[in-house]
């Protein structure tokens, strides 16, 4: 089985970690999750290592989760138990988002675990929990607001709009905002610039900055699952979730 999670590894200390499930839409399912786990863990003891950038797909970041997983959301098992967003924070080094394509749901979740976020100015982004019925994971309901400010947020995840990069730039859940075709090209100077420094200090730093939000996702992960078990556990919820999923495989047929 082709794996989906890609380590890259390269002499000046800027590693890329690469979602690329093949299947078009780069969504979270059960074996994307686990390799990603497993990479992260794995590279915080590659001493080599520096700064790492997540990618995805060039055409799509990450479409969020898969029917299957959230079949297990509805069960009580959460993509959080997995342990990827604390693993994300908590990691050794920054890690830079490169958002070349889109990043809809657990997707811009996965994302807004990172340090540094580059996104592309026609991409399309959002949050569209809500729009199927059922609250955020995945930290969103602090580490969203912790970047955006509250009133945002809220407008963000209540109304599930989704929103073109340009139309996010200076909200604050984005460091730049700048062409698709730029967007790599950006994110690594930016790596690089970080990677030519001590890598303690590197360390020192990241542990710093993000042990607010640590302290925060904790919090937020016990209160998400328990507004998961609320939501989910309504009988309709299911037929919106379907018909969302339905409208966007067709979406992505048209856009192909």
């Amino acid at each position: 089985m082709a794996e989906k999670v890609h380590i890259i590894r390269s002499s000046d200390g800027v590693y890329e970690l690469k979602i690329d499930d093949a299947e078009g839409q780069n969504r979270l399912g059960d074996l994307v999750c686990e390799e990603l786990q497993g990479a992260l863990t794995e590279l915080t003891i590659d001493s080599d290592m520096r700064v790492l950038v997540l990618t995805g797909r060039p055409e799509v970041f990450c479409a969020g989760a898969t029917l299957g997983v959230l079949r297990k959301l509805a069960t009580g098992k959460a993509l959080e138990d997995l342990g990827i967003p604390l693993l994300m924070l908590s990691f050794p080094g920054p890690i830079l988002a490169a958002l070349e394509g889109p990043a809809v749901g657990g997707g811009l979740a996965l994302a807004i675990c990172c340090d540094i976020l580059i996104a592309a100015e026609g991409a399309r982004y959002g949050f569209n929990f809500t729009d199927m019925g059922f609250t955020p994971g995945m930290g969103t309901t602090s580490l969203l607001p912790a970047m955006t400010g509250h009133s945002f947020a809220m407008e963000m995840l209540l109304t599930a709009k989704y929103y073109k990069g340009r139309e996010l730039k200076g909200r604050g859940i984005f460091s730049h905002v700048v062409r698709a075709d730029e967007v790599r090209g950006l994110t690594w100077d930016i790596a690089r610039a970080m990677a030519e420094k001590d890598r303690s200090v590197l360390e020192m730093v990241k542990d710093t900055l993000t042990m607010p939000r640590r302290l925060a996702l904790q919090e937020a992960l016990s209160r998400e699952r328990l507004m998961h078990k609320l939501s989910f556990g309504r009988p309709e919820i299911w037929s919106a979730i379907l018909e969302s999923y339905r409208e966007n495989n067709e979406g992505e047929r048209e856009s192909s």
